[in-house]
């Protein structure tokens, strides 16, 4: 059984060879049995493993890249998939930071290996010689890998280097990239506009490109040491297709391209990840299936020495996990390590690269949704009703997707209905106004489809309080629009002007001829629906040509064109 310990970084400037029993041994103890028997050297084949590559382009049939596959196998194996799927889950339940470790000390001890069965180990002085050479050759690497954050596709900000030194591989330095990258290009592309051409970008070793529909990045970066002239090189392409289809299908890959060479000894490999991913209609990652591949030849031509495993994932099992080819002075304990490294980088890759897809779909990239309402969403009547119509669309294709949309009331009032409930789209939902004027009311509105999300607010408001008033007692008449009772207003006629002080409810004064003086108090009842009436009625008294005398207005309130 895998055990969480083994993923603590103790001593990463201890050679590997000198902590104990191996991490990839104890991985693999008891899980699986692999049978290889080696076949002739294929130059050629190697030649081919070493330099050739896929696009990384997941609309290319042949990612990952079969590259061997036109010559016999020289391997054969027996893989005990239910063990390995048990370990792989175990890994799954791990802290992510706990998975990084582990599988970075399965790739430091493989690639080890390596070393020492192709020659590189020798080359550099012996096993202590060549760890400390490795080291250095590709601590660099590793910490331009930490520190890149993509903030923008106009910017590719690194920021210092680890303060502590890094013992690195290429493989998980390839690892950081598609980590930090994926998700980075995708995120910093969300607001890519309809349309568009591709953006794109290139600071020093590293271009991103996007669209709305796909998201690319490369990089080629390579070292060599002043010291030992060791020559390390990693190449990593990442392109995600953050928008599911209609069916609700997405898809990303990922190649990453390594090598360690001195003079003419050396080795290289590539890790080549495939995901094809189905989205339910609530947006949410329902499935999905990683094909990986992971290839490694030496370096020195002739010598005939690689290893090609592959596998799928499909739900939550292993299908079809297989040694390709083995040849040279490859062992079965490391072609039992390549398969095992093989298959949980390919589960970590393929996890990176779903949440970066997801990031995408879940951001509004891929549907939009311009919800409209009649009558307003400006100037209703108070207490009135209006009709909400959220039709969300592709912006891919320009289609519908389905799927549902969910109102809420996110800010002032009345209320929507139905109110947090999915219905399904194209969808309308009833807004009712606040019952008095100049309020406001937000609906914020998500739609959630095998597609993708999208989410708008629509700001509906009462009319501006503008009324026409009419009535008032005995001489004292009035006919006029009043353009917001909710703010001092004042009536007049020819007989005199009346103040108010605004609000459904206030004072006035009132000065008028024969030197009249009134004041009192009034309250505005407004309109209780459209078409209906409101009312406001005035209680006071004062003196007019030194008579004292009291009463009570009474006016009709009409809704008035704002002024």
């Amino acid at each position: 059984m895998l055990k969480r310990g083994f993923g603590a970084r103790t001593d990463h400037d201890e050679p590997m060879h000198k902590r104990g029993v191996g991490l990839v041994a104890l991985f693999v103890a008891a899980s699986m049995v692999v049978t290889a028997c080696g076949g002739g050297a294929d130059p050629k084949a190697v030649d081919r493993t070493a330099t050739e590559a896929s696009s990384g382009d997941p609309q290319s049939s042949d990612a990952p890249s079969d590259t061997l596959s036109d010559t016999a196998s020289d391997a054969s194996a027996e893989v005990d998939s239910a063990a390995l799927d048990a370990q792989a889950a175990e890994l799954l339940a791990m802290p992510s930071d706990q998975q990084e470790a582990l599988v970075r000390d399965l790739a430091l001890q493989f690639e080890r290996d390596l070393a020492k069965v192709w020659g590189l180990e020798e080359a550099l002085g012996g096993a202590e010689a060549a760890d400390a050479a490795l080291r250095e050759a590709w601590t660099p690497t590793i910490e331009q890998a930490r520190a890149i954050k993509v903030e923008s596709l106009a910017g590719i900000r690194r920021s210092a280097a680890p303060a502590t030194p890094n013992l690195g591989e290429g493989l998980f330095g390839g690892l950081l990239i598609v980590f930090l990258g994926a998700e980075g290009v995708v995120t910093a592309s969300n607001d890519a506009k309809e349309g568009a051409k591709p953006e794109s970008r290139t600071e020093s070793d590293m271009t991103l490109e996007a669209t709305i529909s796909k998201a690319t990045l490369d990089m080629d970066t390579t070292h060599t040491s002043s010291s030992t002239g060791v020559v390390t090189k990693l190449k990593v392409k990442v392109v995600v297709l953050p928008c599911p289809d209609v069916n609700g299908q997405f898809q990303a890959t990922s190649k990453i391209d390594i090598s360690a060479t001195k003079g003419n000894v050396g080795q290289t490999g590539t890790m080549d990840v495939k995901i094809d991913g189905q989205v339910d209609d609530n947006a949410t990652l329902a499935s999905k299936n990683v094909d990986w591949r992971m290839q490694w030849a030496d370096f020195a031509s002739g010598k005939g020495q690689f290893v090609d495993v592959s596998g799928r994932y499909s739900g939550d099992s292993f299908d079809g996990v297989k040694v390709n080819r083995s040849g040279g002075n490859v062992t079965s304990g490391l072609v039992t390590s390549a398969v095992s490294l093989g298959a949980l980088f390919g589960l970590m890759v393929a996890g990176k690269l779903a949440e970066a897809a997801q990031k995408g779909w879940e951001s509004g990239r891929c549907v939009k949704l311009e919800p409209t309402a009649s009558p307003g969403p400006k100037g209703l009547e108070p207490s009135s009703t209006s009709t909400i119509t959220a039709a969300p669309r592709s912006k891919v294709d320009g289609g519908p997707v389905g799927g549902t949309v969910t109102a809420t009331l996110s800010a002032g009032g009345a209320s929507v209905d139905p109110s947090a409930a999915p219905v399904p789209a194209d969808a309308t939902m009833t807004y009712t106004a606040p019952d008095q004027p100049n309020q406001s009311g937000t609906v914020s509105l998500e739609a959630r489809s095998k597609r993708g999300v999208a989410k708008a607010d629509i700001v509906f408001e009462t009319g501006g309080a503008a009324y026409l008033i009419v009535g008032g007692l005995e001489d004292w008449q009035v006919n006029q629009v009043v353009c917001d009772i909710m703010q001092p207003f004042q009536l007049s006629s020819d007989i005199g002007v009346m103040q108010l002080s605004g609000g459904l409810s206030g004072t006035y004064e009132f000065n008028g001829m024969f030197a009249s003086h009134y004041t009192g108090t009034y309250e505005i009842t407004l309109p209780p629906g459209p078409g209906l009436p409101g009312s406001m009625i005035g209680t006071g008294g004062g003196s007019i040509a030194g008579q004292a005398g009291s009463g009570s207005e009474n006016y009709v309130l009409t809704p008035a064109e704002p002024c």
